[in-house]
């Protein structure tokens, strides 16, 4: 997962122009340089990036949430590289991936019709925007096509290896996590102190990008939304302090910093008001390296 190139984190995204398509030099993905005008549905906006025939290609198709989330710079307003994307606009952006509860009418999601969204102005992803709010997109091509957009995600094979006591090493990523979490809530100046400090193996650890901390969401599960084989006991929960820190404060708020909730994968910054889903005065910390 590329990490956005003005920070200091490993992975820094990196691209190449091709003209009408730019090529992720990270994730190998090629992205529509120009998004349409104008906004779409959710069955229009599919139907657009499978019509469509850019740069030679036409297996051009609509971004998974991953997908998304590895190009939404969260240092940035609006949340998108604008030198490899010039003119690019925010406002909430399509993705592919069928909301869970919308793919099985259960709990929240009965009677609904969510998808996941991002909105490119803050970088914010939201688990409940209607498929039938018209609203931007930008297409990809590469990387597979992956189950069909109103299927459940399936995990690629072989994704976690524990790889010593309280490590799991995502083999996609390379990415390698503590198995557990912080013995409590803590703010978000606490949270870096604790993974610099953490003594697990003898390693040397760090807080996790929200880019980073996206890749562990399932998205065929729900509370929690993760491996619960590799990552047991996870908190969750919306409306509450059940969150996981992402390493940087919020570029559109000083006073707040991001955050990831199992619940179902959501992120946000604590910018929200007493008892608003954006609100919570402290929050979990899981390290990686």
């Amino acid at each position: 997962m590329p990490n956005p190139a003005s920070t200091t984190l490993p992975n820094r995204a990196s691209t190449t122009d091709l003209g009408e398509s730019v090529h992720d030099n990270v994730t190998c993905l090629d992205w529509q340089k120009t998004e349409p005008s104008g906004t779409y549905t959710w069955d229009q906006a599919l139907a657009y990036c499978d019509g469509l025939t850019l740069q030679g290609h036409d297996d051009w198709r609509l971004p998974t949430r991953v997908e998304l989330t590895s190009i939404v710079d969260f240092t940035q307003s609006p949340a998108i590289d604008r030198a490899s994307f010039p003119g690019a606009p925010g406002g909430f952006h399509k993705t592919a991936s069928d909301w869970i509860l919308t793919i099985r009418q259960a709990g929240a999601g009965a009677g609904r019709d969510f998808a996941w969204a991002f909105n490119v102005s803050d970088g914010i992803v939201s688990n409940a925007y209607s498929k039938a709010t018209a609203s931007a997109l930008r297409c990809v091509r590469g990387g597979g096509t992956g189950e069909a957009p109103t299927a459940p995600a399936v995990a690629p094979p072989n994704q976690y290896t524990v790889v010593a006591t309280g490590e799991v090493q995502d083999n996609y990523t390379a990415l390698i996590w503590q198995q557990g979490y912080s013995p409590a809530t803590m703010t978000f100046a606490e949270a870096g102190t604790y993974c610099s400090t953490l003594a697990l193996n003898g390693r040397t650890w760090r807080l996790p990008s929200i880019r980073e901390l996206a890749t562990l969401v399932d998205e065929a599960q729900v509370a929690p939304a993760i491996n619960r084989t590799m990552f047991p006991n996870t908190q969750y929960g919306s409306r509450s302090n059940n969150w996981y820190w992402g390493s940087h404060a919020s570029r559109s708020n000083a006073q707040a910093a991001w955050a990831l909730n199992f619940d179902d994968g959501f992120t946000g910054f604590n910018a929200g008001a007493s008892g608003a889903w954006n609100y919570w005065t402290a929050a979990w910390t899981k390290c990686v390296r």
